[in-house]
């Protein structure tokens, strides 16, 4: 399973962003945006799944859009971000 950062530009799209993944029953867990990753602090979703682009589509057609989907991957212990949407 990979590892995936999905990121919004409110605590409040985050949240329910939280609740339509939780319905998918993939748990999900919300933190603040990376620092360096977006201009505007923000909130982000962080989740493990096989199937990202169908989570995403399943957000995009309850109306919550992101403002970027990263994959997470660790090097030696720290977190990097490839953004892939």
């Amino acid at each position: 399973m990979n590892e995936y950062m999905i990121a919004f530009s409110s605590f409040y799209k985050a949240v329910y962003a939280q609740e339509k993944v939780q319905e998918k029953k993939i748990r999900a867990t919300l933190k603040k945006t990376p620092p360096g990753l977006m201009k505007s602090c923000g909130y982000a979703l962080f989740l493990r799944t096989n199937d990202i682009d169908s989570l995403v589509a399943y957000l995009e057609d309850s109306f919550i859009d992101n403002r970027g989907v990263y994959r997470v991957e660790q090097e030696d212990g720290k977190a990097y971000y490839r953004m892939i949407s």
